[in-house]
């Protein structure tokens, strides 16, 4: 993020990496997440699964929370290492193929620094921050749909939608008509402080806040915004 900002990220305070790895990004610790893969295993199995289909379930599971994790990890920490550039002025998603229907309708949107992302489980989009002196150009949402082959707007869009998309529907319309993206709870719960890394089990303190509920709290003051992420440990 520094090598992209270039100098305008030259008086910016740093991101602590340890603060961002010591939880999942929705607050839980990230062992307890990735033990879950063995009961849902064992519970595949109870349920009727070969000995093969269950292990495959559990692996289908840890391959998903690995993936979401380590992607959801970065785009926090990029959001945060923006929020605390003043040079920042706001952010562009970023979304190659093959994408979800969803993200692909929101590709090359900009929005406020302090903006929640809106993401989902593997998606693999990102943020690229908007300055004075950067201002990205990624593909929007027509430009990807341009370059999709048949096969493959008909995977993402269902048969019926690729052919209204060829027929000059609005892709976004197409998409909203099925079900419009919300903010996604992260492995089946929104959690928006954590208890990691506040201390010892004798001795803890306070939860911290985590980013997003920072940004809610923060509105558009960004001077509050930097300060409770100094607070809570984000930036050093």
């Amino acid at each position: 993020m520094r090598e992209l900002l270039g100098p305008d990220a030259e008086d910016a305070p740093e991101i602590d990496p340890e603060q961002f790895a010591s939880q999942a990004p929705d607050g839980r610790d990230v062992m307890g997440v990735l033990a879950r893969s063995a009961p849902t295993a064992i519970d595949a199995q109870r349920r009727g699964f070969s000995p093969r289909a269950a292990m495959a379930r559990g692996a289908a599971f840890l391959d998903m929370v690995v993936r979401t994790v380590v992607a959801d990890t970065g785009r926090q920490a990029d959001q945060a290492a923006m929020v605390a550039n003043k040079g920042v002025r706001a952010y562009v998603r970023v979304v190659e193929l093959p994408a979800c229907s969803r993200c692909i309708i929101l590709a090359g949107r900009e929005y406020g620094v302090s903006s929640g992302f809106l993401r989902h489980p593997r998606c693999d989009c990102t943020m690229e921050p908007v300055t004075r002196r950067n201002r990205p150009t990624p593909l929007d949402a027509e430009d990807l749909v341009s370059s999709m082959s048949p096969e493959l707007r008909r995977k993402t869009f269902g048969e019926a939608g690729a052919k209204a998309i060829a027929d000059g529907a609005n892709v976004s319309t197409v998409v909203n008509a099925r079900k419009s993206m919300d903010k996604v709870e992260m492995f089946g719960r929104t959690v928006q402080v954590t208890h990691t890394g506040t201390g010892s089990r004798r001795k803890k303190r306070p939860p911290r806040l985590m980013p997003e509920e920072i940004y809610r709290l923060a509105g558009d003051d960004r001077d509050q915004a930097i300060r409770l992420l100094y607070k809570n440990g984000f930036l050093r």
